[in-house]
């Protein structure tokens, strides 16, 4: 996925300062039941609490950079690793914990395996993860915008109809949420490609699957890739 090209970080910062769930003693009320791995996770995505980079938008995120690849690969290879044997089954126990896990098995697995089959192999895991967090309603208690739509993003990335629809409900809801309008285009984006192929074209050739006429053709579009 590339990134949400409208985020209004202007407002993001000012959600942070507005939002309850944003204040201070409840972010660090929640670090402090995370476990040390998990934690390293998160102060590392969206920054430590009480920083500047705190609940704000992060250009890396999304940016394809191979630098920033390697880093990760570097940093958190290992943790990825333990995370897909199950090590780390044990972190959704907190709304914070489930994030850092999605974290680890949705967006560090794409950055570490970039280009490679490996890169989704966490998908299925990180989505079980996110629909319990959901279904329990602990999306709500994530203290940003920024860190709901990371917990929203298994949806957008499954390649069903049912998490499609999923996907844009849940961010057509964060949407009223300051400075993160940008996620539904995205996500509305995704919906409309499963709606059309059910898979996403561009996994093909990384998959080895073989692309149809209509899928080829669409693949040469602007936009057909994420």
């Amino acid at each position: 996925m590339s990134g949400p090209p409208d985020i209004d970080t202007n407002a993001s910062r000012e959600a942070s300062h507005r939002s309850p769930s944003a204040h201070a003693g409840d972010d660090m009320a929640g670090y402090a039941a995370l476990d040390a791995r998990a934690r390293e996770v998160l102060d590392f995505w969206f920054g430590e609490p009480g920083s500047s980079r705190f609940g704000q938008p992060w250009k890396a995120w999304f940016s394809g950079d191979p630098a920033f690849d390697a880093l990760l690969r570097e940093r958190f290879g290992a943790t990825l690793a333990e995370a897909r044997s199950g090590a780390f089954d044990g972190w959704p126990r907190t709304p914070l914990g489930a994030l850092a896990l999605i974290v680890v098995l949705d967006q560090f697995s794409r950055n570490v395996h970039r280009g490679r089959r490996e890169a989704f192999g966490g998908d299925a895991r990180a989505l079980g993860v996110a629909k319990a967090l959901v279904a329990a309603g602990g999306d709500r208690a994530l203290p940003s915008p920024h860190h709901r739509a990371f917990a929203y993003l298994p949806f957008e990335h499954d390649e069903s109809r049912e998490s499609q629809a999923r996907a844009v409900e849940l961010f057509e809801a964060l949407s009223r949420e300051p400075g993160a309008k940008g996620y539904l285009g995205y996500a509305r984006q995704h919906a409309v490609i499963i709606e059309r192929f059910g898979r996403f074209p561009h996994r093909n050739a990384i998959l080895g699957r073989h692309s149809t006429d209509e899928e080829r053709a669409f693949l040469l579009e602007p936009g057909s890739s994420f």
